[in-house]
């Protein structure tokens, strides 16, 4: 069965490259019937990736430790939900998945049948092409379904700090964020090729730009939550290439979600709207090149330490697309020109172009932070290391800009600043200028938590006066009650309300952020059942131990001897919480030693608790952490989430509020 999973991506291969060639004739030649057969050879890529798909999924559910891949990552062990993560443990995996992901999106695309009739075959073609690459990656090196001449008895097993339920989400949604961004980027190649370069295609692609945005965004978001609760170090975000090879297309994807609004509104942005779409799409290129190439060296996270063969694809695929993309942009540069230009800095145009550059700055800063280490490493032999200090000193600055931009943008009108901006902006100014000066009287008199508590509130403010002034007008037009006029205004301007929420949300991560940053408390103590600590405002009590051996026969990376402690919590003399940290001994890693850490969670703060030691009369280390509103960032990300939903939720024939 194993060999019908490799034909079907042998047939896939093919089908998706006639659908890219079929199309583009089909463009060339005004053909509506090529442009169907391409049309249908899509959903044939789509129907053959599936039966790969299920194929894979069946051999590792059923423990087929013959397929190479099935051998590598499970083990007769291994529970069925992390037997079907496994799907996306490897390199060969994760680009079925990336494949297949891409071709049911590009179904959905063809479907739709409003797209400007120009750029519909070139749009079809370029995502065909997209599956071509890709399908090639694995026929020619990466094939999922290769085979031992024999049945291993038993698997490798898992890493174990993949079982966590982080990676039966996040690498998915991550995948799905690459998929996606192929539509924009499509959207833009197709505008170019066709010469269609009206406004018609960035309305085309706007929900699948914010659809794209919002699947990174919140991979992202999982991924630290991930690193959170699984590493053991007390933090979230360590600034290593891996992860900043996500975060950079997310940034430079936040520029465009920005741009593009620019131009379906004022007509301006135009050569923006096709550098950025090409940029955020390489760099999700880029990001695999991170991950799976070898050609960068990540510390924490246990990919390929030497270039890898794919690599090379990967590199020359990039280059084909910049190169094809900037000289289509070139050749059609002037039908690129701008409707307006920017008349006054200190409007709503000038402050999108000042967005555009900080997010575009802060993209370009953790690119080159990411690649220079290795860059000096290969070019002059120099051992260079960028720790979590570099990227805190050169994105925090522009990070604060940024956030304070959200709360002035959609107060001030288009064109030029008014004396009824200034009057608008005047509350917020001075509700932040009383909370800051409260929070200093309340001990907070570290600069940058000071700034950052005056700039979250100001945009905090200003997102509530804005509100409260629509649903003033609301009300006084109508006589509605508020339930009822905020609830209309709602339903005909999701887009300003939904762009509302995500600030909001991007305000609370900001706060989360800043509260665990510059506030964590750490201790490290030593114990023996029965004694406790006092941890902030609480009291941490050690109870017992225990050891267990847990899968020893047949050793495979899920045999361990766990090592468990239980710890009571209380605060104010009332128990909150009972946690168990406990660390386990690996026998058949390199990397033997895998801690598991215990969270008491609250809006507040997290006690973060880590088992260092355990010997064997029970006395035991621990590391404990207080975190304060570490929190927040997860539940900024659901406000975040929330808002976007929003936002691309279609209007119906509701009229939409202008803004």
């Amino acid at each position: 069965m194993a060999s019908l999973g490799s034909w079907a991506l042998v047939l896939s291969l093919v089908v998706s490259l006639y659908g890219a060639i079929a199309a583009f004739v089909g463009a060339r030649q005004r053909s509506r019937r090529f442009v169907e057969s391409a049309q249908n050879a899509v959903w044939a890529v789509a129907a053959l990736v599936t039966l790969a798909s299920i194929l894979l999924l069946y051999f590792l559910i059923t423990h087929d430790f013959q397929v190479k891949y099935v051998y590598q990552y499970t083990s007769t062990h291994l529970p069925l939900v992390y037997r079907i993560s496994a799907f996306w443990a490897g390199q060969e995996g994760s680009l079925l998945l990336w494949l297949w992901l891409l071709a049911i999106l590009t179904v959905i695309v063809v479907q739709h049948r409003d797209r400007p009739r120009q750029v519909r075959p070139y749009l079809l073609a370029t995502l065909a092409l997209t599956e071509t690459f890709l399908a090639f990656l694995m026929v020619a090196m990466d094939n999922p379904f290769a085979t031992y001449s024999a049945r291993p008895l038993e698997g490798v097993g898992m890493l174990p700090l993949l079982e966590n339920p982080g990676m039966v989400i996040h690498p998915p949604v991550l995948f799905l964020g690459y998929a996606a961004y192929t539509v924009p980027f499509a959207f833009a190649l197709a505008a170019l090729m066709s010469g269609e370069l009206s406004t018609a295609w960035v309305k085309a692609m706007r929900r699948w730009n914010l659809f794209a945005w919002l699947s990174l965004g919140v991979g992202i978001l999982i991924g630290a939550w991930w690193s959170y609760v699984e590493l053991g170090w007390g933090g979230y975000w360590a600034w290593d290439p891996v992860e900043n090879a996500s975060l950079i297309p997310w940034l430079i994807g936040t520029a465009f979600v920005h741009s593009a609004m620019m131009e379906e509104r004022r007509g301006m942005h135009r050569v923006w709207n096709m550098v950025l779409p090409t940029l955020a799409f390489v760099l999700c290129l880029f990001a695999t090149l991170v991950t799976r190439g070898g050609i960068i060296v990540s510390d924490l996270h246990g990919f390929a330490s030497n270039l890898q063969p794919i690599a090379y694809y990967l590199l020359a695929f990039i280059a084909l697309v910049l190169g094809g993309s900037f000289s289509l942009i070139y050749y059609r540069r002037r039908q690129l020109e701008s409707e307006r230009q920017v008349e006054h800095l200190l409007s709503r145009e000038g402050f999108f172009v000042l967005v555009n550059l900080l997010f575009c700055g802060a993209g370009l800063i953790v690119f080159l932070g990411t690649v220079y280490p290795s860059l000096a490493q290969a070019l002059r032999g120099l051992q260079v290391s960028l720790d979590a200090s570099f990227y805190n000193r050169a994105i925090g600055p522009l990070m604060v800009v940024i956030v304070c931009v959200m709360g002035i943008c959609p107060v001030i009108g288009w064109q030029r600043l008014s004396a009824k901006n200034m009057t608008n902006l005047s509350f917020p100014l001075l509700a932040a200028l009383v909370l800051t000066v409260v929070a200093f009287i309340l001990g907070i008199t570290e600069p940058f938590p000071l700034i950052s508590t005056a700039i979250c509130a100001f945009v905090i403010f200003s997102l509530l006066g804005m509100v409260t002034r629509d649903l003033l007008a609301r009300r006084r037009s109508t006589g509605e009650n508020y339930a009822r006029a905020l609830i209309t205004l709602l339903s005909k301007a999701r887009r300003r309300y939904g762009a509302y929420l995500v600030h909001l949300g991007i305000i609370l991560i900001a706060i989360g952020i800043t509260g665990s940053t510059f506030y964590k408390r750490e201790q490290l103590v030593a114990l023996s059942p029965g004694e406790s600590t006092v941890l902030g405002d609480y009291r941490v009590q050690y109870e017992d131990y225990s050891a267990e051996t847990l899968n020893p026969e047949p050793a495979t990376s899920q045999s361990r001897i766990r090592y468990a402690t239980t710890l009571s919590v209380y605060r104010a003399d009332s128990k909150v919480s009972t946690l168990v940290p406990h660390k386990s001994y690996h026998w058949t890693l390199d990397t033997p030693w895998v801690t598991e850490v215990a969270i008491y969670s609250s809006l507040k703060e997290d006690v973060y608790v880590i088992l260092a030691s355990l010997e064997e009369d029970g006395l035991a280390g621990f590391e404990m952490i207080i975190n304060p509103l570490v929190n927040w960032i997860w539940i900024g990300g659901g406000v975040l989430l929330l808002g976007t939903l929003i936002a691309v939720w279609p209007e119906g024939r509701a009229k939409a509020v202008e803004d």
